[in-house]
């Protein structure tokens, strides 16, 4: 897909960024995290380095996020994936939509930051919040999080530690905005799955994709999907479709 250029694409032009974890054919595994302020069809370092990444991978999986943002400033520490890593496993988060991060840091039990995404608060709940690195512990805590949605929880959460990956995507409203058809076309999340790929994206993204109609599917609302790797193994160990609520 080339973005470069694009104009159409200017919607989401507040910074973009991915994080790419894979395993070599050598059996090394590999971590590459990048953010920008840069929109992502002028990044063209950027895009010539992810692809530069891929080369030798025998297995990979990522999170890319181009930004419109919602609440923060245009600035490195609020682009996506957010990174947290004071745990014994690391933790990314891209998310679209706005939550209630006064309510969040409230119930934390610390101060909402001046000019930060609510993302962040977001993400510090989840991370904060899972007692291991277990996929049932990960969705309690996901259905937590849903209840200080402002508008939507879409997000694409990856866990990692060595050998093992977890990607957690959720596709979440408000319910008080599941009446409005503009609203949740928007909001909807698809999964591509083809021979060679398999990937969650957004509805201003699967356009850019010439694919069969059978090739996509959606992810509904109010749901989610999660997918275990292990990486040792470079293959899919189990993909759970997963409810959501309050």
């Amino acid at each position: 897909m080339n973005l470069l250029g694009t104009s159409s694409c200017e919607g989401h032009s507040d910074g973009w960024g991915y994080v790419l974890i894979g395993i070599l054919e050598s059996g090394e595994e590999v971590v590459d995290y990048y953010r920008s302020t840069r929109p992502v069809y002028e990044d063209t370092y950027a895009l010539s380095r992810l692809k530069e990444s891929t080369r030798g991978i025998a297995f990979e999986v990522l999170i890319a996020h181009s930004r419109r943002r919602a609440e923060g400033s245009v600035r490195i520490g609020n682009t996506h994936p957010l990174y947290y890593s004071w745990r014994d496993f690391d933790m990314w988060i891209a998310h679209n939509g706005v939550v209630d991060a006064d309510a969040i840091a409230r119930d934390l039990g610390f101060p909402r930051a001046a000019d930060t995404t609510d993302t962040y608060y977001l993400g510090e709940f989840v991370y904060r919040s899972i007692s291991s690195l277990s996929l049932n512990e990960i969705l309690k805590k996901l259905r937590e999080a849903s209840k200080y949605t402002k508008t939507a929880m879409n997000t694409s959460i990856l866990f990692y530690t060595r050998g093992k990956v977890i990607l957690v995507v959720t596709s979440y409203l408000n319910p008080g905005r599941l009446g409005n058809p503009k609203v949740t076309d928007y909001y909807r999340l698809y999964l591509l799955q083809s021979p060679s790929t398999s990937a969650v994206l957004s509805s201003s993204i699967l356009k850019y994709f010439n694919v069969l109609s059978e090739e996509v599917s959606e992810v509904p609302l109010q749901s989610g999907l999660a997918v275990e790797v292990n990486l040792r193994e470079r293959s899919e160990v189990a993909r759970t479709p997963f409810e959501l609520s309050t």
